[in-house]
């Protein structure tokens, strides 16, 4: 499998009466085949505030045309809350053979 990215888009817990929209792509890949993960980091603002996160994703989840990544974990604590968050990656399709795929601009 070649070094591939995904993208992801999801929201957190609730605190505070508010979430965050996590979005964005995970690094490249780690490892090989069907036992790699990816780095991911980032930062989101809400009114009066900023929460960091970072982390490493689950393996991958074999899917109909290729796979996607679990990733969890906590924004980090700022304005005196933190928020948990839990989602999944996009799909990654490397598994597709034949040349429309080659064709694509991803």
């Amino acid at each position: 499998m070649r070094s591939h990215i995904h993208c992801y888009k999801f929201e957190s817990k609730q605190r505070n009466v508010h979430r965050h929209l996590l979005s964005g792509y995970v690094e490249g890949m780690i490892g090989f085949n069907n036992l790699h993960f990816h780095y991911f980091y980032g930062v989101f603002s809400y009114l009066d505030h900023t929460h960091y996160f970072s982390g490493f994703t689950g393996m991958p989840i074999k899917t109909e045309n290729g796979h996607i990544h679990k990733m969890e974990g906590i924004l980090e604590s700022n304005g005196f809350h933190s928020h948990t968050f839990s989602g999944y990656t996009s799909e990654e399709v490397s598994y597709i053979s034949g040349t429309l795929f080659g064709k694509a601009y991803i």
